[in-house]
């Protein structure tokens, strides 16, 4: 029961380091947390643990737990792994939605309605980011290209990968949220998340992997050069 009321607390706490609520070099204070989450101080201990391993928080000696705040070369070694993998990811789909035609009559249905779903789910999140841009909520922008890049590396259909991303996506997200202006660093992507979803939708996922691969290499030179601005005035 503690591990499963840590797991919980650890969910709502990374979640809100993912929407900006905790912010890098914040100092997170236990007893409001644990009032907040209705946990005992010892369970809220327990979820800065499990957050400690996954690098998103960290315990300075005599100081107290903090919101991890990223080193330009961290940063830009994050960029490196996520593209790695989430590229990876949708070459892996490719291969495999070319072996579905050789698949038995059973195993080829369950293959194409997978693949239907997790399209669809690629597609919604390339909507909702669309949406909110014309809304002008480039915060909700933000949530919507995370949730963007996972439904694409789900198209692989590995659940090893998926939490592996995610993680690394939790971690990006302490870089994120240090660019006062989310515009500049969500909404210039909004319609190259579209184009890819609609390369994934039309069965061209070998392009949508080689188009995705461009797509994080000038995103990672323009979010590391803002990140590096930022990091040098502090």
């Amino acid at each position: 029961m503690a591990d499963s009321a840590a797991s919980r607390a650890a969910d709502r706490l990374r979640a809100a380091v993912l929407e900006g609520e905790l912010r890098p070099g914040q100092r997170l204070d236990e007893a409001g947390l644990g009032t907040r989450l209705q946990v005992s101080r010892n369970t809220l201990r327990e979820a800065f643990r499990l957050l400690g391993h996954e690098h998103v928080v960290e315990h300075q000696p005599n100081r107290g737990v903090f919101v991890r705040r990223l080193s330009l070369d961290e940063a830009r070694h994050l960029y490196q792994t996520r593209r790695l993998l989430e590229v990876g990811a949708v070459r892996e789909a490719a291969v495999t939605r070319g072996g579905v035609a050789a698949m038995d009559p059973g195993s080829r249905r369950d293959a194409e309605r997978r693949w239907s779903t997790a399209v669809t789910q690629v597609e919604e999140a390339a909507a909702e980011g669309r949406e909110a841009a014309r809304r002008g909520d480039y915060e909700a922008v933000g949530t919507a290209n995370g949730r963007f890049h996972l439904a694409l590396a789900a198209l692989a259909g590995n659940e090893v990968l998926d939490r592996t991303l995610r993680t690394i996506l939790t971690e990006m997200r302490l870089l994120f949220v240090v660019v006062a202006d989310p515009r500049s660093v969500h909404g210039r992507y909004v319609e190259a998340n579209a184009r890819i979803a609609d390369l994934v939708a039309a069965g061209e996922v070998v392009r949508a992997a080689v188009a995705l691969e461009e797509y994080l290499l000038g995103s990672e030179a323009h979010l590391i050069e803002v990140y590096a601005s930022h990091f040098s005035e502090s």
